[in-house]
């Protein structure tokens, strides 16, 4: 029943709740030329539907759930704004208007936890505390929120500014969340707002000029690679994108910085400023297959690294994962001085990076690939596959219009459907006219639990070629495997794989060679080592690459990308565990089906690898309120690593 009359105190507190306004100081000066920038929406009723011994709520306005584990499931709106680099952002004023509110018949559902996609039913311990990683979803309550009578959330709505590289411009990016209806469980009443009225105010940029562009591509290898790395400094210039090579010894001699990565990170904040460079491309990995320490300190991987890495700790579960985004993101918004500065990753200064909890901008400001090649036969094959697929001659082949989907249960069933092969669908429609077929390898195609037909049927289509490749499931360094498809959510059904490592040598593609895109654990761990492969545990709390005892030279995403004839060109995969939940599309996969929404949308579509991918996190921090599981939401985006040159034209010249 809905309460239009409510007791007085309520309503004046609501009165003085229904005009918020947050803003920034303009320091007094009454002179800027001030210009405004508006947006108001209208919300519609919301819809509330019984599901089990829970109820859910839709509203059509919105643009996504708030999505926290254990806490309820609500709708969300979100707006960006967009301005170019330069523009001061004085004030930004939200207003609220016509809060009403209504008893509900039952408990707001929460938001399952996120589970790691890994095939795994182990009880471990880490830092101390018990944790299980398996393959079910699990929803608990937040005691927090649920034993509670105060709103959740506990804002109207928030805003924060960024800075980020879009459609190839340095942007600032005002994003303003919006909960139209907010929660309050202990009285079992939702409270909604009618509309609300945006209004961002902003002093022009007078810098209408783009910066010099004498480069577009910056590589980053060390001295010994150089030399091989020439035939594709040649290339990239006959193909109008201006490239320099820099090495990391001259870099270690000109640029200060706390530790090998953060110079490095200097230098390209240097070469975005000085040369205009839109393009990274680090080439380099471990210096041996053999056995190295990767890690310095928990913090960075340099002495047994060509080109460092940089580890970060989002999420207080795990040890730390390698993230390339430290790379791509170079700016940071600062609210006080209105003006870009240098985003460290270290928002409390304790030399520790990107600790759970700490702040990141995490919008890149260039776009980045990483070919972590160990010696000069890798570099030389890699470089040799670049050159190749970029000739004229290659583009437009029916080839490169295929796409190649390969999926099954992943976690449960989501809207009648196995949710991988739920999500591979969805990236199939993403891609609209950039593909004319699409092949489906689903387990729900065979489901007979007989002997296992997937990477039989892998090797057989992806032999025959195609331009894009998609795997949706679950993985470690040396695999990709997922369920067969079971309608009452049970995994126990059986693995329709694993497509391994060793499976790849049988793939026959030759020079039509797929952007591959793999959804799963540990598929894009890239310190691999043969010894500490051979001395991987099968306990969860010392395992590395969960390959367990099976030897291993390169990770799955990387040994795809490095294969001398066919494979891949380009590959992606998450440096640590990849995060799934009860929507298929959110964490881990709402970055992998992004990806295939940047190339096929109808306006500024991706036309590069490495704009497909940073777009990919754009798209995620745009679309999805990360501030509210902002571990888990972190945690996903910066273990999302490429491996290939983000200036590769995607289908060629």
């Amino acid at each position: 029943m809905k309460i239009r009359i409510l007791p007085i105190i309520i309503v004046i507190l609501m009165l003085f709740s229904a005009i918020h306004v947050i803003g920034i100081d303009s320091n007094g000066d009454d002179n800027l030329n001030l210009c405004e920038e508006n947006f108001q929406v209208s919300f519609s009723k919301v819809s509330i539907e019984t599901k089990g011994e829970y109820v859910s709520l839709n509203l059509e306005e919105a643009t996504t759930d708030l999505m926290a584990a254990g806490k309820p499931i609500l709708p969300v709106y979100i707006k960006t704004f967009v301005f170019p680099r330069g523009t001061k952002i004085t004030n930004v004023e939200c207003i609220i208007s016509d809060i009403s509110s209504e008893v509900i018949s039952g408990k707001i559902q929460p938001s399952p936890k996120p589970v790691p996609k890994i095939s795994l039913d182990t009880l471990s311990q880490n830092n101390n505390e018990e944790i299980i990683i398996d393959n079910k979803v699990i929803i608990e309550e937040d005691e927090s929120v649920y034993s509670s009578s105060e709103l959740f959330p506990d804002k109207w709505y928030t805003y924060k500014t960024y800075a980020g590289l879009i459609n190839d411009q340095d942007s600032i990016i005002v994003k303003v969340t919006v909960y139209p209806t907010r929660y309050s469980p202990l009285e079992n009443t939702i409270h909604s707002i009618d509309s609300i009225d945006i209004q961002v105010t902003y002093e022009e940029t007078s810098n209408n000029g783009p910066l010099p562009s004498p480069y577009d591509l910056v590589i980053i290898t060390p001295n010994k690679f150089k030399l091989w790395l020439l035939p594709l400094y040649f290339h990239k210039t006959r193909m109008n994108v201006s490239t320099k090579i820099q090495s990391v010894e001259s870099i270690y001699e000109d640029f200060e910085g706390r530790d090998k990565p953060e110079q490095i990170k200097y230098f390209i904040k240097h070469a975005k400023e000085e040369w205009g460079i839109k393009y990274v491309l680090l080439v380099g990995g471990l210096k041996t297959h053999l056995d190295a320490k990767d890690r310095d300190n928990r913090n960075e991987g340099s002495t047994a690294w060509h080109v460092p890495v940089r580890y970060v700790q989002p999420d207080r579960w795990f040890n730390g994962h390698i993230s390339d985004l430290y790379y791509g993101d170079i700016y940071k918004w600062n609210d006080t001085t209105q003006d870009y500065e240098f985003e460290d990753w270290d928002s409390d200064s304790d030399d520790i990076f990107l600790e759970h909890g700490e702040k990141a901008d995490l919008y890149p400001d260039v776009y980045y690939g990483r070919l972590p090649c160990r010696n000069i036969l890798e570099v030389r094959t890699i470089v040799n596959k670049i050159i190749k697929y970029e000739k004229p001659s290659i583009f437009g082949k029916p080839w490169m219009k295929k796409m190649i989907a390969i999926g099954g249960q992943t976690f449960r069933f989501f809207e009648g459907q196995p949710d991988g092969e739920w999500l591979c669908n969805l990236s199939i429609e993403s891609m609209g006219d950039m593909i004319t077929e699409a092949v489906r390898v689903y387990s729900s195609n065979n489901n007979t639990g007989g002997p296992r037909p997937i990477p039989k049927d892998i090797v057989k289509e992806y032999s025959k070629g195609a331009g894009f490749v998609l795997f949706q499931g679950h993985g470690n360094a040396l695999a990709w495997d997922t369920y067969w498809a079971d309608e009452e959510g049970n995994n126990n059904v059986g693995w329709a794989g694993p497509f391994m490592n060793y499976h790849m040598p049988g793939l026959r593609n030759g020079r039509k060679l797929p952007i591959v895109v793999i959804g799963g654990c540990h598929n894009g761990i890239f310190n691999t080592t043969l010894l500490k492969s051979l001395n991987d545990s099968s306990n969860l709390s010392r395992s590395v690459y969960h390959t367990y005892g099976l030897p291993i030279l390169n990770c799955f995403s990387w040994k795809l990308v490095i294969k001398n004839r066919g494979g891949a060109i380009a590959s992606t995969g998450c440096t640590d565990y990849g995060l799934g939940s009860g929507h298929p599309y959110y964490l881990s996969g709402a970055l992998e089906s992004n990806f295939f929404y940047e190339i096929g949308k109808e306006e500024n579509p991706a036309i590069t690898v490495g704009d497909a991918h940073s777009g990919s996190i754009i798209k995620y921090m745009d679309d999805f309120d990360i501030s509210i599981d902002y571990s888990s939401n972190v945690y996903c985006i910066t273990e999302y690593q490429l491996f290939g040159d983000p200036s590769l034209k995607i289908g060629g010249y």
